[in-house]
């Protein structure tokens, strides 16, 4: 490793070790990764570190208190909620999270979390306030889904058919407060986030209007740099990432898995790029985003 890198002191020592693990676990799932300098993966995984660990710092105090000033919320046209291990009625399917109890009802998580910037959202620009006694919780509802209808962002969700069907079915019941016709579901041949990513239509966005990403947060660290690399949307179009964090016991090995794949997309496929698509994270501080890459 280079002799910046070389440890003076614990953090450093830390920080080493994960850009070690994490370059021994892409290198012994893609052999071919080991053609390239070692020097070279190691700045793209230290980034990618950095960049990982911001989104879960963000994520987790979004988590408790979640303010979203309105010059934000009326500035996101769309809301990209990529799908996830699980569904939303069953904690895992057959995919290769099945084994990890982490990952567990992560699809859930995801659209939870976007149910939620959606009505934030919406409560900023229609100026109602949603919160009510649960007595009143049914008609509250169908008032938060008038609103969104009128106010809300678009979303849109692309997962595999099994995937896709679920989220149909999920709004099309009962007390759900995103109505349908907001929703655009993308019906095609749905395997990974690279198909995510290259099936998205630019007719789908709502042009000078900012695109809020939502899934967990090493995730959003790979997707950035395939959007870098394939642009599906308008020119200009600003990106605003909204984490969810990942649990505390498949932290390390979430951001070893979407490291490694990231590797893989930008030296061997050549499907995804070194640096990633420009953007900004939530609400976030200027002093958290700088307390890290500091």
């Amino acid at each position: 490793m280079k002799e910046e890198l070389v440890a003076k002191n614990p953090e450093t020592l830390e920080r080493v070790d994960r850009i070690n693990n994490c370059y021994d676990y892409a290198t012994g799932r893609n052999e071919a990764l080991k053609s390239i300098a070692r020097s070279e993966l190691e700045l793209f995984i230290d980034e990618a570190i950095k960049e990982i660990d911001l989104l879960e710092q963000v994520a987790e105090r979004d988590q408790g208190k979640f303010d979203l000033p309105r010059e934000i919320a009326e500035n996101i046209g769309t809301v990209w909620v990529f799908s996830g291990p699980g569904s939303y009625f069953e904690p895992k399917k057959e995919d290769r999270y099945k084994n990890y109890p982490w990952a567990n009802w992560m699809d859930r998580k995801r659209l939870n979390h976007a149910t939620r910037l959606i009505r934030k959202i919406t409560e900023r620009l229609s100026g109602q306030n949603f919160k009510a006694p649960l007595s009143e919780i049914i008609s509250a509802k169908r008032k938060i889904k008038e609103a969104i209808l009128n106010y809300g962002p678009r979303v849109i969700y692309n997962g595999t058919p099994i995937e896709n069907e679920t989220v149909a079915k999920v709004l099309s019941e009962e007390g759900v407060i995103i109505p349908t016709e907001k929703v655009d579901i993308i019906e095609q041949d749905i395997k990974n986030t690279l198909d995510q990513i290259t099936t998205i239509l630019p007719e789908k966005f709502e042009k000078e209007k900012e695109i809020a990403l939502v899934s967990h947060a090493p995730h959003l660290m790979r997707i950035l740099r395939i959007i870098n690399k394939y642009q599906p949307f308008p020119k200009g179009t600003k990106i605003r990432l909204f984490p969810l964090s990942t649990p505390m016991e498949g932290r390390e090995e979430y951001a070893k898995m979407e490291i490694s794949g990231a590797l893989y997309y930008t030296y061997i496929t050549q499907n995804a790029t070194k640096q990633p698509y420009p953007y900004e994270i939530s609400c976030t501080p200027e002093k958290i985003t700088d307390s890290i890459k500091n």
